[in-house]
């Protein structure tokens, strides 16, 4: 049997409707829900709310305004959800979706009025479209204000999007656009007769996400350019129609990293001449470690502790393949990869249950396979699993129930690998055996999401005894090595999670990242088996980008390179100190001398969402800011500092408290 997902699901996965009937004979859900409890909701704008239960046949009753721009999402749910919207005041539907997020909904809807809106919850069965199960499902209200008039019809009125690694969405308008004229032809899309621009400058690592949602423009394209105004150059595979929800553009660069330092422009259109609202943001870090979605980026399980993760994609390197997927005819569709090693004899077991946000479990199909045991860890991994595990749930018994998700290393099975379906398959193959000849042997797993939906998952292990699995698998785990340009040095920091019979860290320094030089050693704790922080400072860098290094020194003589991490160093960056910090009230910055000319200060959450800008003229001489924060969460803000010409000019960071 060929192995397919569910019809349902191939037949409305990822399909964004906004305004208009899904694709089946079923039509919005009607007007017949009950008042969720707690009465009226009153969004912050910008802000969010989050809702932790609707049941299935309830509405929440929300307060709105004009022109604001609302998004209501039921992503997080572990049932099919439907969202329709309804004026409080009675009428026809006025926003509707099915499945945006999988089998889950998503709307974004311009307020039309003031006033009172429902927004209806309902659970799609078969045989009941707009069913009132009860069942519960969270619900994530958001509000940001309208777009600014179009002023970015042309390359030289591109607006400058900030590239931080937590998405700062951004609502924009292309309506009123025109064709910008003889310029090098986008790749994808059509004829951009509707399009307006953007540009950005690439992070030190050069990984960039540019990600789009729809509002009222429901199919957009976008096309990556290099150069300038005047010059301008396709950037090869920069451009996207459809890769992001709905009929949406999304540009992933995580595995085609761009320039670090360089100026990026993005042509953004309605397919078919459409016209619209829209959001838009570009994400990436200034450090992008090989990502755990690839072998050699693994990571190393400590003793008895679950395992809980998620991915989004395959990674950048290509492991698995017909010599080695052994029952994983998909190869890697989005998975994530585990070292462990046993130091002592015993059985070896664990339960893996696909779950959503809120741990609750959720019908994601998940398989595994694990590879081992071998002397030295080796990527990608050879030869056939050593277990297996490829079931597909509707073969599996208990099927659609949860119980048909879960699969496993589990007592009392006796094979060791499973097709997709036939007798016997239920997802659990047999636990591992390890006897004297695999004590300190290594082992690697894959975990991957057939499904491809971003579920996370939590594994759970039956282990002879709870120290069984040994933290060493590696002399010492990096997981985190980053380089960052402040205003007159560079400050390099690091993190393991385990160390053995580890000696330094010698930090090697490079301007063309092929020459390395030593530059400094840190002396390391020797033998750990929790989280270590480390850090050095580059006193001396050049202007540019500078490329850094560890070299790993075990005791023994041997060694290993970490991954480098480049940064931009400027030396006319600014650091800024707020005080007092902490604060409650307001803050007091003094702003660098030689600017005398309008500057803009823009403080950014710990989620990367704009929450206040400020402008203000610059005097001659020494001049200072106050500005208000009590109206701020507690939590940890970044204060970005920004010239007239939009050139990033200082940063720095505050607590409120």
């Amino acid at each position: 049997m060929i192995r397919v997902s569910s019809l349902h699901s191939i037949l409305t996965a990822g399909a964004l409707m906004l305004f208009c009937a899904p694709f089946n004979a079923f039509s919005q859900c009607g007007n017949n829900n009950i008042l969720l409890a707690g009465g009226n909701i009153t969004p912050t704008c910008p802000g969010t709310i989050n809702v932790t239960c609707v049941n299935a046949g309830r509405y929440a009753r929300v307060n709105v305004v004009a022109g604001n721009i609302y998004t209501f999402s039921t992503c997080g749910a572990t049932y099919d959800t439907r969202i329709t919207l309804f004026n409080n005041a009675g009428g026809a539907a006025i926003g509707f979706n099915d499945d945006f997020c999988g089998l889950q909904s998503q709307v974004s809807w311009i307020a039309s009025y003031t006033g009172l809106l429902r927004v209806l919850v309902d659970e799609y069965l078969w045989y009941d479209p707009c069913a009132h199960s009860g069942v519960c499902s969270p619900l994530s209200i958001s509000c940001s204000p309208p777009p600014v008039p179009m002023t970015n019809d042309n390359c030289a009125g591109a607006i400058v999007l900030p590239v931080i690694e937590n998405c700062f969405v951004q609502n924009f308008t292309n309506s009123g656009a025109t064709a910008s004229g003889n310029l090098p032809a986008p790749t994808c899309g059509g004829a951009p007769n509707t399009d307006v621009w953007f540009r950005f400058v690439a992070p030190a690592s050069g990984v960039v996400r540019i990600n789009s949602n729809a509002v009222t423009l429901n199919d957009g394209v976008m096309q990556l350019y290099s150069g300038t105004c005047g010059s301008l150059t396709l950037v090869a595979t920069g451009c996207d129609d459809d890769s992001g929800p709905g009929l949406m553009p999304d540009i992933d660069r995580r595995c085609k990293a761009l320039t670090p330092g360089a100026t990026y422009f993005i042509r953004y259109w309605g397919r078919s001449n459409t016209s619209g609202v829209f959001s838009l943001c570009v994400r990436g870090p200034d450090n992008f470690p090989t990502p755990t979605e690839d072998c050699a980026g693994g990571i190393t399980v400590c003793s008895s502790q679950a395992i809980n993760n998620s991915a989004d994609y395959t990674g950048c390197s290509v492991d698995l393949t017909a010599s080695n997927r052994g029952c994983l005819l998909g190869n890697e569709r989005q998975g994530t990869w585990y070292y462990f090693s046993p130091q002592s004899a015993g059985t070896m077991g664990f339960l893996m249950i696909p779950t959503d946000a809120m741990g609750n479990p959720v019908n994601v199909d998940y398989d595994f396979a694990i590879w081992g045991p071998m002397n030295t860890l080796t990527c990608p991994p050879t030869g056939t699993p050593l277990r297996c595990s490829w079931a597909y749930p509707p073969a599996v018994p208990g099927y659609p129930g949860n119980v048909a998700y879960r699969n496993g290393l589990v007592a009392g099975n006796t094979d060791v690998s499973e097709a997709d379906n036939g007798s016997g398959v239920n997802g659990l193959v047999a636990p591992i055996v390890v006897g004297a000849g695999q004590v300190g042997k290594i082992y690697v797993m894959y975990v991957d999401n057939f499904d491809i939906t971003g579920q996370s998952f939590s594994l759970n292990w039956n282990l002879s005894t709870p120290t069984m699995l040994d933290c060493t698998v590696l002399p010492v785990e990096l997981v985190d090595f980053k380089a960052a340009a402040l205003k007159d040095r560079v400050l390099l920091n690091w993190r393991t999670q385990t160390e053995s019979n580890f000696d330094q860290y010698v930090v090697e320094h490079s301007m063309d990242n092929t020459d390395f030089v030593p530059i400094g050693n840190v002396i390391a704790a020797g033998t750990s088996f929790g989280t270590l922080n480390y850090e050095y400072v580059h006193n001396n860098p050049r202007t540019g980008i500078n490329y850094y290094r560890l070299k790993l020194l075990e005791l023994d003589g041997s060694f290993t390179y970490s991954n480098v991490s480049p940064a931009v160093f400027k030396r006319d960056e600014n650091i800024l100190l707020p005080r007092p910090n902490p604060a409650n009230s307001t803050i007091q910055i003094d702003l660098p001398l030689g600017f005398t000319e309008q500057v803009s200060l823009n403080l950014f959450d710990g989620s990367g969402r704009m929450v206040k800008t400020v402008s203000i003229l610059v005097g001659i001489g020494p001049s200072f800011v106050n500005i208000p924060v009590g109206d701020l969460d507690a939590g940890i803000y970044s204060i970005h500092l920004f010239d007239r010409q939009e050139n990033h000019i200082g940063s720095g960071r505050f607590m409120k408290e």
